[in-house]
């Protein structure tokens, strides 16, 4: 935390004091302006719904007017239907009622027949058929109020019209009145109200089309304003007010607006959004001059009230700081300034008795410390060696080990506990018994409430089955002790010893005992029931019955050799005793050789196989014995697992460092949950099928080491009842100037 000076802490208060007044007068005034613009909006709405009613009973009286005259019109006889009759007609409506600027009488087919003067006979005749109002009241059959529009019958000015639909007797259509309405007296009626400063009133029809505008060139050109914002809202809120901004402004406005649905017209009424404002910014930056003028002299006035007090307390803090250094001087009779406050003087009187006992005693803590300090200085290097000692000890122990305290939280764990239950050594040098139990727990398959079990004792032992990221499992012992020194207990230990390879060493031997004794047997008693055959002396055998049995006995003899050939075989990968010869050698050559030495069983099953193997693929770097291995077992297992006539395709391709050699079958497939162990050693997807049609459990395990002792990888892709696609890796031969490069990397695995 950052410290001030007095005098810093006095100037800051006395601005906050001054600053507080400004502030709630500042608020009040700008609560009031915010008053004033509400009242200011409120006023506005309520003019925009007077103006909106206003042209709603200038509307209707006209229209009503015109639907007199054309209900007088339909009730009259065909003789009073004569052009002269019906221009004394409209010329009483025009001369009873001001705001037409001509009014007419149209036919059926769309042509003016009469007019309300002679001086417009020019127009009789005249096809007003296309005209919106035409259109609209001969499909409405009622009274419309035109779109703004420019023509003849306007005086070719913009103009507005009523037109309401005449009948004949039997109540048949005859065409309609059309009374053409000036907009002048319109935009009499819309200015005369006070709208306030920058304020302007808009008048639009049913199209959009601005009946009153101030700016009239939106008016003579019979603009679009139908896609402004504020018309939509307008057709769909019916009234209300909002802040637009508009197609022709470029500043947004504040607008309340009102549609008058009679005639389906919009009238709104516009700000600008900076007007409504402007009393609010004017009012806001008013306060913040003052408050920036009123701080600025609040913090002269306090700085000049505060130095004469800070002097005093300045000058003590200096002498402070010089015997905190270890500098002990007289004080200065200056020290404490003329016209201090006498509290002051009375301070730094006794601060200086204080002083001169500080420099007495001071010798004496100097001697002191100076003992301690070496005390010390040997006592902690005793410890750091013994904690060196020790903890090189626990970190070189292949167990994991970890102690928790009173308090149930872990104090020390060695690397191996972080490595074996995968928890980062931070995380794990401040957990909590309870959370590093519950984070092994999930790595116990089963038996997760043995852990509780370990803190039941003063000493405790158990077996558990960790699994590690990988799903592999892990077989682990665990110690649990108290950690205790003439009888006060200090915590509790745990010491987890991975088991793993025991385990696996007896499985090891328990399958291989399994295997030779089910592998070794049948042949050995098939051996053995031949022979006894031919020893015996009381039959005598055809030749050709003893060249079938001594056939059968090297066929057995055959797979004994076989298994321990791949015995021998998969100790030498387990030890890293496998050598390999490479050399570059072409892949069909390789391919071509594993297939002559396919067994018997896949000439009779008639194998087929399809090599594609393009003659530009890469030399490969292998030992070719090894490799001819690799692909006869592959070939075997494709002949071996198929239920149809076999089909074994072979394709490659190839890459910067390897030859890829697909070896694809059709053959019953491997399951999904197989997959990722099929190259383990003596594990059997099928023990049926594997005893029916022979095989150690080895040849994968033994393609995976010899691929790994060339640098290459083998994989698998297969499913059930689809046949399987071996891929094999295989280091590409790079030339002449790396070979002896490639054949150190093969010695060296």
């Amino acid at each position: 935390m950052k410290h001030y000076s007095m005098r810093s802490h006095l100037t800051v208060t006395f601005a906050i004091m001054a600053m507080i007044p400004v502030l709630i007068l500042g608020t009040f005034q700008v609560y009031q302006i915010t008053h004033i613009t509400q009242e200011s909006n409120r006023n506005q709405q309520l003019t925009t719904y007077r103006l909106g009613d206003a042209v709603q009973d200038y509307m209707y009286y006209h229209r009503n007017a015109v639907e007199t005259l054309a209900a007088t019109i339909s009730a009259s006889d065909a003789a009073f239907r004569t052009r002269e009759s019906l221009t004394l007609k409209l010329q009483s409506l025009q001369q009873n009622l001001a705001g037409f600027s001509g009014i007419y009488v149209v036919d059926q087919n769309g042509f003016i027949k009469a007019t309300h003067t002679t001086a417009n006979d020019s127009l009789i005749g005249t096809d007003v058929k296309d005209r919106d109002y035409t259109k609209r009241v001969q499909t409405a059959h009622n009274t419309i109020i035109s779109s703004l529009f420019i023509g003849p019958e306007g005086l070719n000015q913009p103009a507005v019209a009523i037109a309401v639909p005449i009948y004949k007797g039997n109540k048949q259509p005859d065409g309609f009145v059309l009374a053409v309405l000036e907009l002048t007296p319109i935009k009499e009626l819309v200015t005369k109200y006070d709208y306030g400063k920058e304020a302007y009133p808009v008048v639009l029809d049913h199209a959009g089309k601005p009946i009153y505008h101030p700016n009239e060139a939106l008016t003579a050109t019979l603009a679009d304003l139908s896609q402004e914002p504020v018309v939509a809202d307008a057709r769909s809120q019916k009234q209300g007010e909002g802040t637009y901004a508009l197609s022709n402004s470029k500043q947004k406005e504040l607008i309340t607006y009102k549609a008058i649905p009679d005639i389906d017209w919009i009238v709104w009424v516009s700000k600008s959004k900076a007007a409504v404002n402007a009393a609010f910014t004017e009012s806001l930056s008013i306060t913040i001059f003052l408050l920036v003028v009123t701080l600025i002299l609040t913090v002269l006035l306090g700085s000049l009230l505060a130095k004469r007090l800070n002097g005093t307390i300045h000058a003590l803090v200096g002498y402070t700081q010089r015997l905190a250094g270890g500098t002990f001087v007289e004080p200065d009779s200056k020290v404490v300034p003329q016209g201090a406050p006498l509290e002051l003087q009375l301070l730094a009187d006794d601060f200086f008795k204080m002083a001169e006992q500080i420099k007495e005693n001071q010798g004496a803590l100097l001697q002191l410390n100076s003992e301690l300090e070496d005390r010390v200085e040997e006592r902690t290097q005793r410890l750091q060696d013994e904690h060196a000692t020790l903890n090189a000890v626990l970190e070189s122990m292949s167990d994991a080990v970890v102690l928790i305290d009173m308090a149930h939280q872990v104090v020390y764990a060695n690397h191996r506990m972080a490595e074996i239950f995968a928890i980062p050594m931070p995380e794990l040098a401040i957990m909590q018994e309870s959370a590093l139990f519950d984070r092994i727990a999930l790595l116990l398959p089963e038996r997760q409430d043995e852990l509780e079990k370990l803190t039941a004792g003063p000493r405790v032992q158990g077996t558990f089955t960790v699994k590690s990221g990988q799903g592999k499992k892990r077989f682990m012992m665990v110690s649990a002790f108290q950690v205790a020194r003439e009888g006060r207990v200090f915590g509790r230990g745990y010491v987890w010893r991975d088991m793993t390879k025991e385990h696996e060493i007896d499985a090891l031997k328990n399958d291989l005992i399994s295997l030779a004794s089910h592998e070794f047997k049948t042949p050995i008693t098939s051996i053995r029931g031949s022979v006894e055959t031919l020893l015996r002396v009381d039959a005598k055998w055809e030749e050709s019955f003893k060249q079938e049995l001594l056939e059968g006995i090297h066929e057995d003899i055959g797979r004994i050799q076989d298994l321990i050939d791949d015995w021998l075989d998969i100790s030498k990968i387990d030890s890293g005793a496998m050598r390999i010869n490479p050399l570059p050698l072409r892949v069909e050559a390789v391919v071509e050789s594993a297939m002559r030495r396919l067994p018997q069983q896949a000439n009779d099953m008639h194998t087929q196989f399809e090599v594609n193997v393009a003659e530009d693929t890469p030399l490969i770097y292998v030992d070719k014995l090894r490799m001819e291995q690799v692909l006869v077992n592959l070939f075997t297992n494709a002949v071996r697992y198929n239920t149809q006539h076999p089909i074994i395709r072979i394709s490659a391709h190839a890459d910067e460092h390897f030859v890829y050699l697909d070896v694809q079958d059709n053959g019953i497939g491997i399951a999904a949950e197989h997959v990722d162990k099929l190259f383990d050693r003596f594990y059997r997807v099928d023990v049926s099928s594997r005893s029916q049609s022979g095989g150690t459990g080895l040849g994968l395990a033994i393609c995976k080491g010899i691929m790994d002792a060339h640098g290459g990888e083998v994989h698998v892709a297969s499913k059930l009842g689809e046949g399987s696609t071996f891929t094999l890796s295989i280091p590409r031969f790079l030339g002449e100037e790396n070979g002896h490069e490639q054949e150190e990397n093969h010695d060296r695995r």
